[in-house]
C-alpha cells in the first residue's frame, strides 16, 4: 500500500497525521477522512480477518511424481508397471463435529520514506476465533468460523488507540467498528479436497451484522467499505496462510495426491485484485515430517506491477517484495500448530500533482490453532455490544469516554494511502 502526502505547512501535516491520543482521559481530534483511507488501506489483509478468485489460481506443482519400473516377472517384459509412490500422507482430517480454537495477529508497518513529508503507521489485529467443522463430504468439507474476541490498535505518526472487545463493550472507537462487530458473528465456507475455497456460505449476511448496530446513515457506507476492505482475498489470506499451504498433486492417482518426503517443493500463484493488483507466488518445501508434526518452509515474491489509486488520485507502483517464514503442522488434523510468515514490499505512489514518494509496508502474521481441544465446547461468545458510541481516545480496560461530536473541521486531505 502506498502513503502520499500533501500540506501546506508543517503544522498542518501534524494535525492531519494526528487520529488519536496516547494515554487516558486525553481528548483527541476526531478522524479525518484522509486517515479514514490510511486505517482502511492498513487493514486490508486484517482479517478473514473472505476467498480469492479460484479460477485464477493454477493448480499446485506436483510434489511427487510416478516412478515407472519394469515388471521382472511379467510375462511381458516390456510392460511398464506403475508403482505407488512412496512418502507419508500430509492432509486435513477433519471429522463432523470437530471444533479447533485460533488465534491469528496480523501486524502492518506502513514507512515513507521523504525529507519533508515523512510519516509512520503501523497497525496491530489479533482474532480469536473457533472452527467447528459442520459437514464432511468426499470431495470437501464445510467449516465454520465464529469470531470470540478482536484486539485492535493502531500508531499512526506517534497518535495511538487500543480497543478490546473482551473490555470495551459499551464504548467503541470509530475505527474499531469494522472490528467490534465481528464479536460472536461468523460465517462458513466450503474448502475442496485440494484446499482451495470453493464456496462461501452467509458471507454477506456476516458483513450486515457486522454494521447493524451501527446507525443507519452511517450504515450503507460502512458496508460497502467493508466489502473493500475485508472482501474475497480477507478469506482467501486466511486460508492460504493456514490450510491453504498444505500439498495436493492433482496430477497423480488420489491415493498418492497428498503424500509427501522431506525435500518435496510444490508452489502456489494468487492474485489479489484489491485494492490495487498483486501478483503472489508462494513455494512450499517439506524440511521435516515425523508421526506427530511436519515442518514447512515458506518462501514467495510479489512481482512487480503498476495500477491506478483505487482510492485516489496518482498511480502506485510496486517495485516488488517477498515473503518467507515457516509452518508447523499438527498431522493429526492437519492444521497448523504454528506460523510465522513476513511480506515485505517497496512501493512508490505518484500523487496528480507529479509528486513521488517511496514507501516501505511489512505484514507480519502468526497463526496458532489448539488442536489438543478438539471437539471439546468453546466458552460461550461475548455479548453483543450495545449501540455503537464514537470514542476518540484510548482506553483504559473497563473504561467509558464521553460520546464527543461527531466530526470536527477538516484539515485537509494531507495523507492518501493506497497499498496492497
Amino acid at each position: 500500500m502506498s502513503l502520499a502526502i500533501r500540506t501546506r505547512s508543517p503544522w498542518l501535516l501534524v494535525a492531519a497525521l494526528a487520529v488519536g491520543t496516547a494515554g487516558c482521559g486525553r481528548q483527541a481530534a476526531p478522524p479525518t477522512a484522509a486517515d479514514d483511507e490510511l486505517l482502511a488501506e492498513l487493514s486490508t489483509e486484517s482479517v478473514a480477518d473472505a476467498p480469492a478468485q479460484n479460477d485464477s489460481e493454477p493448480v499446485a506443482r506436483p510434489v511427487q511424481r510416478p516412478i515407472v519400473v519394469r515388471s521382472a516377472k511379467s510375462s511381458r517384459p516390456a510392460q511398464d508397471v506403475l508403482r505407488k509412490p512412496k512418502g507419508e500422507r500430509l492432509e486435513l482430517r477433519l471429522n463432523r463435529g470437530d471444533r479447533f480454537p485460533l488465534m491469528k495477529t496480523v501486524e502492518q508497518t506502513l514507512m515513507q520514506k521523504s525529507e519533508t513529508h515523512p510519516a509512520f503507521a503501523k497497525t496491530r489485529l489479533e482474532l480469536s476465533l473457533a472452527i467447528t467443522v459442520q459437514d464432511v463430504q468426499p470431495d470437501a468439507v464445510l467449516l465454520g468460523i465464529v469470531y470470540s474476541r478482536v484486539v485492535y490498535e493502531h500508531d499512526i505518526s506517534g497518535r495511538r488507540l487500543r480497543f478490546d472487545s473482551a473490555a470495551q463493550q459499551d464504548s467503541v472507537p470509530w475505527d474499531a467498528i469494522p472490528y467490534a462487530g465481528m464479536v460472536g458473528n461468523g460465517f462458513s465456507f466450503w474448502l475442496g479436497r485440494d484446499n482451495r475455497i470453493r464456496e462461501l456460505v452467509g458471507y454477506r449476511e456476516f458483513l450486515e451484522r457486522c454494521v447493524e448496530r451501527v446507525p443507519l446513515e452511517r450504515r450503507q457506507s460502512l458496508l460497502a467499505e467493508l466489502s473493500g476492505r475485508f472482501g474475497d482475498d480477507g478469506v482467501a489470506n486466511f486460508v492460504d496462510d493456514s490450510i491453504g499451504l498444505l500439498p495436493y498433486d492433482s496430477s497423480v492417482d488420489t491415493e498418492a495426491r497428498t503424500l509427501v518426503m522431506p525435500g518435496d517443493v510444490w508452489t502456489r500463484e494468487r492474485r489479489l485484485m484489491q485494492p490495487v493488483p498483486v501478483h503472489l507466488t508462494s513455494t512450499y518445501t517439506l524440511t521435516s515430517i515425523n508421526e506427530r508434526t511436519a515442518e514447512i518452509e515458506i518462501a514467495g515474491r510479489i512481482a512487480s506491477s503498476e495500477a491506478v489509486n483505487s482510492n485516489g488520485p496518482g498511480r502506485v507502483r510496486i517495485s516488488g517484495g517477498r515473503s518467507e517464514g515457516t509452518c508447523i503442522v499438527d498431522r493429526a488434523t492437519g492444521l497448523p500448530l504454528e506460523v510465522s510468515v513476513t511480506r515485505t514490499m517497496s512501493l512508490r505512489v505518484a500523487t496528480e500533482e507529479g509528486v513521488e514518494v517511496q514507501q516501505d509496508k511489512s505484514i507480519v502474521t502468526t497463526i496458532r490453532a489448539f488442536p489438543e481441544f478438539r471437539g471439546e465446547r468453546q466458552p460461550a461468545a461475548a455479548p453483543k455490544p450495545a449501540a455503537i458510541r464514537r470514542v476518540s481516545e484510548v482506553q483504559e480496560a473497563g473504561g467509558t469516554v464521553a460520546n464527543p461530536t461527531e466530526s470536527g473541521e477538516d484539515t485537509g486531505r494531507a495523507i492518501q494511502a493506497v497499498y496492497p
